[in-house]
């Protein structure tokens, strides 16, 4: 079911691209010779529906990062990429292993949240007005409390703990790892992350966040005690001051949290299709889905299994099927294309961090990553590209879609920033390291991680038609001459670490 935001949006979003859709009607698809169309008429609905109903499928267990199911899970998108012709994309093999951390937050007696000040103290109730970020064995801190701009300003006097207030408008800099780097950067003696948002998206995160995680390779047995705490949850006086920006002298706080930490290993899967030509087949189009849910969980119905149909089996197989149609061609695109589907999406965007850190293929030659999260549910004829205001690739596939009346798929920008989907999939790890992006998703809907999200709610029609619309722009994009250019002002905007 729609939310009434979602609904009342979508004229005004949709109302210049049915205009540019329109003039195209009735006319063929220019610069697509015969094989590019057969070759897109390979991604139908009966191949998606076949490869849904393996990596969805009960005994998948939700794919959770990592799990048995969802390295099988890599080890069929494996099977796939080498029955179409691909070559390995992670040397000698199709399957890219990366270590991880699998942390649990302990039970509510080791996480404390103190707070002392002027008007009184307080001991705020985890799991309700605040939760922790586990990173790993125990974790404490006892210290003056200081109000920070950005996680960047943090202070790095052992006696002082940071607060760090974030809001719908710069709530970004909690994810990705960001956070993270910037507590190793500074290490303070603690850190206490402010959310003034509403309970209903405090909720989210605090489920998001503050759940069980994954991180590379081992950690620390002690780190900084980081805890997220509900704006409204703090004492009326110390909650002014930090709205107003200017805390006053005597807030301590008292910190202490507490995980429990086993090392596994993750898949990311990874198929190269190489260009043809002598001079771009060393540069890269990278198209990306992830493969992993959440696993089994709280029953809902009786079903305790959270099957990710939607999110993300539909981009999954989605970006299978784009690779059969790719292999397929008599001729292969001037620029190679690599297809992958990675893990611990989930657990923070981990698979594609991997990679994004250790990639297989130059990352300064990667010239685009488009990426598909969520594709098969809503609206039958609309789908949403966040970042098509960041490159040349927005105007790009604009074009495209007009120029191919027959996919009936009007594209239109982000109608949820608020949401800050952007930084919430993985094409997000390529963005700020300076890579184009487009990231192709039809928004959540009651069946977002829970157990309903089953195959039999999938538009496979809508899925195949995406497909198409995803292959068009690939291979323009691998033929053409010039790279996709950043528009400037969102170059210094998004990217943090440049390619070169």
């Amino acid at each position: 079911m729609l939310t009434s935001d979602f609904t009342k949006a979508l004229p005004v979003a949709l109302a210049a691209v049915l205009v540019t859709v329109s003039t195209a009607c009735g006319q063929m698809a220019a610069g697509v010779d015969e094989d590019a169309t057969r070759a897109a008429n390979l991604i139908t609905e009966s191949n998606l529906r076949q490869q849904l109903g393996v990596i969805a499928h009960d005994s998948m267990r939700g794919r959770d990062t990592p799990s048995p199911e969802l390295t099988q899970t890599a080890q069929y998108i494996a099977s796939q990429f080498e029955s179409f012709g691909l070559e390995p994309g992670a040397g000698d093999g199709y399957i890219q292993s990366y270590p991880m951390t699998r942390i649990r937050p302990a039970s509510e007696e080791y996480q404390v949240f103190h707070v002392s000040g002027p008007t009184g103290e307080i001991d705020l109730k985890y799991g309700l007005d605040f939760f922790v970020q586990a990173t790993g064995g125990s974790s404490e801190a006892d210290g003056l409390l200081v109000l920070v701009e950005s996680a960047a300003d943090m202070p790095s006097a052992s006696n002082q703990i940071a607060v760090l207030r974030v809001t719908t408008a710069n709530i970004r800099q909690v994810f990705g790892g960001r956070l993270r780097e910037a507590i190793r950067a500074a290490n303070p003696a603690g850190l206490v992350v402010i959310m003034d948002l509403p309970k209903a998206q405090f909720d989210r995160f605090r489920g998001f966040l503050g759940s069980e995680r994954v991180v590379f390779g081992e950690v620390e047995s002690e780190g900084v005690p980081v805890v997220f705490a509900a704006q409204e949850s703090l004492p009326a006086d110390l909650s002014d001051q930090i709205v107003a920006g200017s805390l006053e002298d005597g807030w301590t706080a008292r910190l202490a949290t507490r995980a429990d930490a086993d090392v596994e290993e993750a898949p990311n899967t990874i198929g190269l299709l190489r260009g043809s030509d002598p001079e771009l087949r060393d540069e890269y189009i990278l198209i990306t889905a992830h493969m992993d849910h959440v696993g089994v969980g709280r029953a809902v119905d009786g079903d305790s299994i959270y099957n990710g149909a939607d999110d993300d089996g539909s981009g999954t197989v989605t970006v299978v099927e784009i690779a059969r149609a790719f292999a397929s061609l008599n001729e292969a695109p001037r620029r190679s294309i690599i297809f992958m589907t990675v893990s611990g999406e989930e657990k923070g965007l981990l698979g594609s961090r991997y990679y994004a850190e250790n990639p297989t293929f130059p990352l300064e030659n990667t010239v685009a990553n488009i990426n598909l999260d969520m594709v098969g549910r809503n609206w039958s004829d609309t789908i949403v590209a966040i970042g098509k205001d960041e490159s040349t690739l927005g105007p790009q596939v604009e074009r495209i879609s007009a120029e191919h009346p027959d996919l009936d798929m009007a594209v239109i920008d982000d109608i949820w920033p608020e949401e800050s989907f952007y930084s919430r999939s993985d094409h997000y790890n390529f963005a700020r390291r300076g890579v184009p992006i487009l990231f192709f998703f039809n928004g959540t809907h009651d069946q977002y991680h829970q157990p309903g999200d089953e195959v039999e709610l999938i538009g496979y029609d809508k899925m195949a038609r995406i497909g198409r619309l995803v292959f068009y722009l690939s291979l323009e994009v691998a033929n053409q001459d010039e790279r996709p250019a950043w528009d400037p002002e969102a170059y210094e905007r998004v990217v943090e670490t440049p390619r070169t």
